[in-house]
């Protein structure tokens, strides 16, 4: 079985650009936890701000994503069978 085939392609690019979004956060986190003690309070509070926005539309994001492929899965799958009947 390959990893990456003809039939599920789209969801490996899917979990891709996941993995690399969620990779620019963690950076973004070690950014603003190493230079705290260089930043002004209110800047730390804007990058933590800025950040739980970011993971919240991540999280969002990621969701509505994965209800779009799983309804058009089902989608596919009715009109099969209503075809096959």
């Amino acid at each position: 079985m390959n990893f990456i085939n003809k039939s599920n392609w789209t969801y490996r690019l899917q979990q891709f650009i996941i993995f690399l979004l969620h990779i620019i956060l963690l950076k973004w986190m070690h950014y603003a936890l190493t230079e705290t003690g260089v930043m002004t309070t209110k800047v730390v509070l804007l990058h933590f701000l800025g950040m739980s926005a970011y993971g919240a539309l991540l999280i969002r994001g990621c969701a509505a994503w994965a209800k779009y492929h799983y309804e058009q899965e089902l989608k596919d799958s009715q009109s099969k069978a209503t075809q096959n009947a």
